[in-house]
């Protein structure tokens, strides 16, 4: 059995692994070109992990819910477990992950989490859902972590490109301090304005993480040639996380919006309190849907 999911239509063929629900490739038949990182184990090994029920690190590795303490890695174990494909035809397919023995040993909640892959035309839509099978309200993350090509314009890298957003912005920027939050808030972190240059020196102290924002969505491109647009489409997430490795010279750059965020340094480890969580009753379902489009103006 391939560990790989096709999606296809005139425009687009779009790969899915079972291992971790983990988008594969975004290819443009159009544009000859594929849109997602490759995932080189040099300078990155993934291509786009679904972060639950966590986004970011836990202070020392650990949460404490109702008085028990529970381990978890950064991002969660959604990345790293198979998930079950549940339906499938040419243009979507539904992944599954069900809470079990395992999980229950990290994570105290009883869940359902889908990652659902739809394509129409030149666009892919990611929705994550996660129902509560709890007899409680459950408590979590969840968000994107997909790492996109700066270089889909012949002759350009990666700071050539700008990300434009949909709106002029006075974003607050959380600051990291080795993978936690320092506590630290840079207000009106782009000064109004709509467009971030890519440059590697933006990412010396990590990814660049933004809350309380108005943009729907940002587009990727070169001002050597801005025919050709990558937009991702972030309505109603509460938090972006922009980043590329340092010291890499990575032809890529993740895009990732979330529910959630990293501990902050020095705070109680009570995940009921942590700060973006998302809350869900019992019987309840949430849902949240980002998209990818390819856009060009020939």
């Amino acid at each position: 059995m391939s560990r790989l999911v096709s999606l296809e239509n005139a425009v687009l063929s779009v790969k899915i692994s079972r291992d971790g629900a983990e988008l594969h490739s975004v290819y443009h038949k159009q544009h000859q070109q594929e849109y997602l990182w490759q995932a080189d184990k040099e300078v990155w090994g993934r291509h786009a992990p679904v972060l639950f029920p966590i986004v970011g690190q836990v202070e020392e590795g650990y949460y404490e819910v109702d008085g028990v303490n529970y381990k978890l890695p950064q991002h969660g174990f959604a990345r790293d477990m198979e998930h079950k494909l549940v339906t499938q035809d040419e243009l979507s397919c539904i992944f599954e992950l069900r809470f079990d023995h395992e999980t229950i040993q990290k994570y105290p909640y009883k869940f359902v989490f889908r990652t659902i892959y739809e394509i129409k035309d030149n666009k892919l839509s990611i929705t994550y859902q996660v129902d509560n099978l709890d007899m409680e309200t459950i408590y979590f993350g969840v968000g994107a972590h997909p790492g996109f090509n700066t270089n889909f314009v012949p002759g350009t890298s990666f700071e050539d490109y700008v990300i434009e957003f949909s709106h002029q912005e006075e974003f607050e920027r959380l600051l990291l301090d080795n993978g936690l939050r320092s506590g630290a808030i840079e207000h009106d972190a782009l000064k109004g304005e709509k467009i971030l240059p890519l440059k590697f020196d933006t990412f010396k102290d990590d990814a660049i993480i933004f809350d309380h924002f108005k943009s729907e969505y940002l587009d990727i491109y070169t001002k050597k040639d801005d025919s050709r647009k990558l937009r991702i489409g972030f309505k109603d997430w509460p938090l972006l996380g922009i980043w590329t490795p340092v010291g890499k010279n990575a032809d890529f750059v993740c895009i990732e919006p979330w529910y959630g965020v990293a501990d902050l340094r020095d705070e109680n480890h009570n995940f009921k309190e942590k700060y973006a969580n998302q809350t869900l009753e019992k019987g309840k379902t949430f849902s949240a849907t980002f998209t990818v489009e390819m856009m060009d103006d020939e």
